[in-house]
């Protein structure tokens, strides 16, 4: 936020959108382990962890100072610049550069040193009539100090065997058609005041104690495939094409401090609200779709399984349940 709306899109934006897209990706995963629906009444409760894999090309990013209107990357420093998933090491000193005003505003921060992004969720099926199943995910609301997460979901598959001639006679085979949809709130408050971004020396007559600032992060996932899978007694073999598609609000609300001309001098002003983005991804589509492979072991009502999801951000699944068909 040093230099205001437009700069904090152009330095945040690609600094955030992988980890974003990582995990849209891993909402988009474990909404089955079978293509066989649950009969009239049959259902499952299965605890899922998926684990989405960002790419290393995603791991930094080059700063455009084209782009940059009150900061600017420091002449003595590479543009090159590690994401979110990037290594633990900071980014290029940035400058203010405005009305011959040019000193060290902040370094870009550095990154996590992961490109693995989790999701854990909880989620039950029910079996109603004509080969459907409906399915929902859920976490509740929890909140820690200031900071508040949850998670919903509901998705649906159906039997499409049935309706093909000779192929609804073959006893092993299955295949259906599914489609689902996560949503999830995040809440976080954050703390920014002049001095986080080298300004504290400058006039500051706001008057304002930076106490009111938010980061809310609202991220859906949709996905839909076609599932074939070949059920035997213990265990199943799985496989699905579709697409997951996927979008993120990222909203700073509350007042920040920004530096600011005040005829020629440059002082501390408030910007309120600096930040409202929207980042969309799509893993999948008709001509490339998103490819999945997985097995499922049944022992009585308990059932394992594993898949893996191949895509521009790959997922790896992993769950336990119970089921009654």
């Amino acid at each position: 936020m040093a230099g205001g709306t437009e700069d904090a899109k152009v330095l945040l934006q690609p600094y955030i959108t992988p980890v974003v897209n990582a995990f849209g990706a891993a909402l988009g995963g474990g909404w089955y382990n079978t293509a066989e629906p649950h009969k009239l009444g049959g259902f499952d409760i299965t605890i899922t962890g998926n684990v989405a894999i960002i790419p290393k090309k995603f791991e930094t990013f080059e700063i455009d100072n084209s782009r940059l209107s009150v900061l600017q990357v420091n002449e003595a420093a590479s543009a090159e610049t590690p994401t979110i998933a990037g290594d633990k090491v900071s980014g290029p000193q940035i400058d203010y550069s405005i009305a011959g005003y040019t000193q060290p505003a902040f370094h870009m921060p550095r990154g996590m040193n992961s490109n693995y992004m989790p999701a854990p969720m909880i989620q039950a099926g029910i079996g109603l009539i004509k080969g459907t199943e409906v399915i929902v995910r859920y976490l509740p609301n929890f909140k820690i100090s200031d900071n508040e997460a949850g998670l919903w979901g509901i998705g649906g598959k159906h039997d499409i065997k049935q309706w093909i001639p000779g192929l609804n006679r073959l006893p092993v085979l299955q295949m259906s058609i599914m489609y689902g949809y996560t949503k999830l709130h995040t809440y976080v408050a954050v703390a920014v005041e002049p001095d986080d971004i080298g300004a504290g020396s400058l006039p500051d007559n706001n008057n304002t104690n930076w106490d009111n600032q938010e980061l809310k992060i609202v991220s859906s996932s949709q996905t839909a495939n076609l599932i074939l899978s070949a059920n035997l007694p213990v265990v199943c073999f799985y496989g699905a094409v579709g697409l997951v598609k996927t979008k993120t609000n990222l909203k700073l609300e509350g007042e920040y401090p920004v530096v600011q001309l005040e005829g020629s001098v440059p002082v501390v002003g408030a910007i309120l609200d600096p930040v409202d983005m929207e980042i969309r991804n799509q893993d999948g589509g008709v001509t490339k779709p998103r490819l999945n492979a997985g097995i499922r072991f049944k022992l009585a009502v308990v059932t394992i399984h594993f898949d893996y999801s191949w895509a521009n951000y790959s997922v790896l699944t992993g769950g336990l349940g119970i089921s009654f068909r």
